[in-house]
């Protein structure tokens, strides 16, 4: 009759019993179990490029395909409607969309419970934010440079009017995403999109208005760019910074 493993264990241990241990082979024996462990997982280890191709196989690619979308039937508006100056202040009423569309990827490791899971891996839930966020940006970088080129070249909009129509609300609304992405409440997602829709509101009542619009200085708005540009960095960066606390307030909790 075969015996099993356990039977095995057990009458080795029996057999052993009487025998005295070196207790000095003992520890030998023990740090080199060690060694040999850490080399096997050296030589598994991934590469941040490696990883960084791993993460990207994770995103599901139709948020991509939705925000150039967006861009798509933003484009032929202004096309198809000669680019005249009313279109061209509504290119911010869909610019928050554009980044809206990111945030169930972006967020998907809290709505899901994930945090608990992420946190138990290799690399950080700093590294997996940083991932993410670089991976969104390069993509959406791409777009967004194809979207500038064609609507500056072909349609014949100023990359003034580009930047303070299109990118300095996109930028907002990328500040409010990411600033409530900070929030420990369970509502975040709601309370995001509530956000958007009061800033949609607010730009729309600017724009549309002559009176409020054409009080704005070219260089008032300049410097609401360079304002949004660095609070968005700071913003990706208390993101990042803080991606351990998400995980201890939300992900442990689980």
């Amino acid at each position: 009759m075969m015996m099993t493993v356990d039977e095995k264990l057990h009458a080795y241990a029996k057999n052993q019993k009487d025998r005295n241990i070196d207790e000095k082979k003992l520890q030998q024996t023990i740090i080199k179990s060690k060694e040999a462990y850490w080399d096997g997982e050296i030589e598994r280890n991934m590469s941040w490029l490696e990883f960084l191709y791993q993460q990207a196989s994770y995103i599901q690619k139709h948020w991509w395909f939705a925000q150039g979308a967006v861009l798509l039937i933003l484009w032929m508006t202004m096309f198809l409607s000669d680019s005249s100056i009313y279109t061209r202040r509504c290119m911010g009423i869909l610019a928050p969309s554009f980044v809206i569309l990111i945030l169930p990827e972006l967020w998907k490791n809290r709505s899901n419970g994930a945090m608990e899971v992420e946190g138990a891996t290799f690399f950080s839930i700093k590294n997996i934010y940083a991932a993410r966020m670089l991976l969104f940006g390069m993509v959406d970088v791409c777009l967004l440079s194809v979207f500038l080129i064609t609507s500056t070249f072909v349609l014949q909009i100023a990359f003034m009017d580009i930047l303070i129509q299109f990118i300095l609300p996109m930028n907002v609304t990328c500040c409010i995403c990411f600033r409530l992405l900070c929030s420990k409440g369970d509502d975040y997602v709601s309370s995001t999109l509530f956000s958007c829709l009061i800033w949609i509101a607010v730009w729309t009542l600017v724009v549309l208005k002559d009176s409020i619009y054409e009080h704005i200085s070219t260089s008032i708005w300049c410097g609401m760019m360079i304002l949004s540009v660095l609070y968005l960095c700071y913003s990706i960066w208390r993101v990042w910074k803080c991606s351990e606390r998400y995980y201890e307030s939300n992900g442990a909790s689980v």
